[in-house]
């Protein structure tokens, strides 16, 4: 198999893994206060992706980077791991599981916004044309007005929608400016430090004994720990040697997908025809999100 090959593959079983991840967590959580979950995965997350970047693979914090460097790697920090992070657990507390995953697809469109804004980055007419179908699609998935208790789950998911783009376009502007060519794993575990550190603190302040019970619910917070933080970010850092960045986009669009398949076994969900319609249009907007111009002209 090619290496292109292998990347496609390996990310595509790190979406149905994650997934099944995702879906367990949602299951977990209707014993497991959110806040005791995101806390202890943020630590887990944080050994994991620790003992991987300074144990495993022996790399080591540059000397002498500049404030500038720091300042991003802060940024990092706090819109990934101290909002995005925590404001996606509590919406999954009080959204479907389905639901949840596909607001989460919403998010290239938004960073594609921001992008255009902060790093003046003008996208072609295929990606405005794909914007405009993945919201419409939102339009169709939500037919009706949900229940007041998932209207604050959708709050919560717009908040953490936001830190993720905020955190995608620092990231960007980063690797285009003062971060180019430093360790994207050195990065992510330094960021996870500083972002992550607050929350974990505030829970060892205030959530101590932390409220889980069970050697089923500590496996799926600890499950949720080394894949949905550690193993993701370090599999996302070694297929981009491959992948464009657009196109493992276009791949983890798929997730929601395969959300919904383990949703109906494992949590009895199941998907009205409007909501499948919805996601069909939301697949096809961002699959042209994903257009450049670059692209167009080659």
């Amino acid at each position: 198999m090619s290496a292109r090959g292998s990347a496609i593959a390996e990310l595509l079983l790190l979406f149905v893994v994650g997934s099944l991840v995702a879906v367990l967590a949602k299951l977990a959580l209707r014993e497991v206060p959110p806040f005791s979950f995101v806390w202890l995965q943020i630590a887990t997350g944080g050994i994991a992706l620790t003992l991987y970047t300074f144990g495993l693979r022996r790399e080591r914090v540059p000397r002498g980077l500049g404030r500038d460097v720091w300042i991003s790697i802060a940024a990092i920090g706090i819109t990934y791991f101290t909002l995005s992070r925590v404001f996606f657990m509590f919406a999954l507390e009080r959204l479907p599981a389905t639901t949840h995953a596909y607001l989460i697809n919403f998010t290239g469109v938004v960073t594609m916004l921001m992008s255009i804004a902060i790093l003046r980055e003008r996208p072609s007419r295929f990606q405005v044309v794909g914007a405009v179908l993945a919201l419409a699609g939102l339009r169709v998935f939500f037919r009706e007005i949900p229940p007041p208790d998932e209207v604050t789950g959708v709050l919560y998911m717009l908040v953490a929608v936001l830190a993720l783009a905020a955190y995608n376009t620092v990231a960007r502007g980063m690797a285009l400016g003062v971060g180019a060519g430093l360790s994207n794993n050195v990065v992510s575990t330094v960021a996870l430090w500083i972002g992550g550190a607050p929350v974990v603190v505030a829970g060892l302040a205030l959530d101590w004994p932390p409220q889980v019970v069970g050697w089923q619910h500590w496996a799926i917070v600890v499950l949720n720990g080394v894949v949905g933080v550690a193993l993701t970010l370090a599999v996302f850092n070694r297929v981009l040697r491959t992948l464009r960045s657009f196109e493992a986009s276009l791949l983890a669009s798929s997730g929601v997908i395969y959300t919904a398949l383990f949703a109906i076994p494992i949590l009895g969900e199941a998907l009205a025809l409007h909501q499948v319609a919805g996601i069909a249009l939301m697949l096809i907007g961002l699959a042209l999100v994903q257009v450049r111009r670059s692209a167009l002209r080659a």
